[in-house]
């Protein structure tokens, strides 16, 4: 897509937005999905995709994270979704692509609303994000530069005019294979079918250097009802595909995407999906691999999806949290959704397990990413997540938000991790 400006309506100021606005803006969607791969070799030799191989399943248990609650990332207004993943880069392998609202909320100085950014680390722990004027710097975030945004035409790629984010990134063959979230602009109101008063799909993009993207024409994911915009109603729809887990599967030959999506016929917004692509990802079609009306995982916002040895692993952040000692009016709105993981022997078939708990302080853990790694001579999974504010006093001033009020913002990008046995 060319870039350029959008319309007048996404040109939102700081001092217009209020609690309502934002609520719109965002449309509800406030948090996403997705980053992994499936692994292939002999016993303890390095893939492609730097994973191990095993022979078996290896556990991780709720109680036996590593949690350091290091800030990795902060500065920013409401960023979140760390893709993180290792490059070929011998100075900085690591490479993270995140998103949201860094400044002023709607970024206005990109067309659209949300946009990506990209950063680099050298040992996971500090990350300096790409400049505008070319520099890296994790202090500066006026400077900071978008990488992918909204197409400048928002009338001809209606589905790409407003939020872009939600990246979830492949490193293969020397080029990078990003799936990402996208949008249509809010629509003028309440309209049956879409809940999030907007069209959600799932775009592609590819680059040879992590920054400069070139994406796709057509969506990856999306609603066939969606042709035109405004759209109609569509008391039945099935669509708002989005927060993309995109991997390729090197024994299929076959590139895997997970997402979240919306089904009329059923209770609850978000459920897991799972397409198929056996063609070029820039041109190939994705399949559905199963109905949409028997979802892999039901009410599962912000599916991340990763394959270690023989099963697959699933983390998202939906509603039910409640441990035992709760204390009145806590974990009852934004805060009930925390972190929660799920298991599958084939990535089809899943079973919902354990929720991890807030680190100390904080209202919620949400957003989850996986990473895979070996460091200090052991392969360790990292789960990558950002912290919502709730009512904490992190020393800023958030006009939109009354005192007193849940602000559902995040502030800072952090890391677990647990020894993959």
């Amino acid at each position: 897509f060319p870039a350029g400006h959008p319309g007048g309506e996404g040109m939102l100021s700081r001092r217009k937005i209020t609690g309502d606005l934002l609520v719109l803006l965002t449309g509800g969607l406030l948090a996403l999905a997705p980053a992994g791969c499936s692994v292939s070799g002999a016993a303890g030799r390095l893939t492609w995709d730097r994973k191990p191989v095993l022979d078996h399943s290896p556990r991780f248990p709720a109680g036996e994270w590593e949690r350091p609650q290091r800030v990795v990332l902060e500065g920013f207004l409401h960023a979140y979704q760390p893709c993180v993943i290792e490059t070929d880069d011998s100075e900085y392998p690591y490479r993270m692509w995140f998103f949201g609202w860094i400044v002023d909320p709607t970024n206005p100085e990109y067309p659209g609303c949300d946009a990506i950014y990209h950063a680099r680390s050298r040992d996971l722990d500090r990350w300096e994000v790409l400049c505008k004027d070319g520099s890296w710097s994790d202090d500066r975030p006026e400077d900071w530069a978008s990488t992918l945004f909204a197409s400048t035409d928002g009338d001809r790629h209606y589905y790409h005019a407003w939020h872009v984010g939600d990246p979830s990134v492949v490193f293969r063959d020397g080029v990078y294979y990003m799936a990402f979230s996208s949008t249509s602009k809010p629509l003028d109101g309440p309209l049956a079918g879409y809940p999030s008063g907007m069209m959600l799909c799932v775009m592609g993009a590819t680059s040879v250097d992590g920054v400069h993207w070139h994406k796709r024409e057509e969506p990856l994911l999306i609603a066939q009802c969606d042709s035109v915009f405004p759209p109609r109603a569509a008391a039945a729809r099935v669509g708002d595909f989005h927060r993309p887990t995109l991997m390729w599967d090197e024994q299929q030959q076959a590139w895997k995407l997970y997402f979240d999506y919306y089904n009329a016929s059923l209770p609850g917004n978000c459920h897991m999906g799972l397409a198929e692509c056996r063609g070029d990802f820039r041109t190939g079609r994705f399949d559905f691999v199963h109905s949409l009306d028997e979802p892999l995982l039901d009410n599962w916002p912000n599916p991340e999806v990763v394959k270690i040895g023989t099963g697959y692993y699933c983390f998202s952040d939906p509603p039910g949290y409640a441990p035992a000692d709760k204390t009145p009016g806590r974990f009852e709105g934004w805060d009930s959704r925390q972190l929660r993981t799920a298991f599958s022997a084939d990535g089809r078939h899943w079973e919902k397990g354990e929720f991890i708990p807030p680190d100390p302080g904080i209202a919620a853990c949400q957003v989850p990413q996986t990473f895979v790694c070996r460091r200090d001579g052991k392969w360790w999974l990292y789960l990558f997540y950002a912290t919502q504010i709730g009512r904490r006093d992190n020393g800023r001033r958030y006009e939109w938000f009354r005192e007193g009020e849940y602000n559902w913002f995040y502030d800072q990008i952090r890391y677990m991790r647990q020894e993959i046995k």
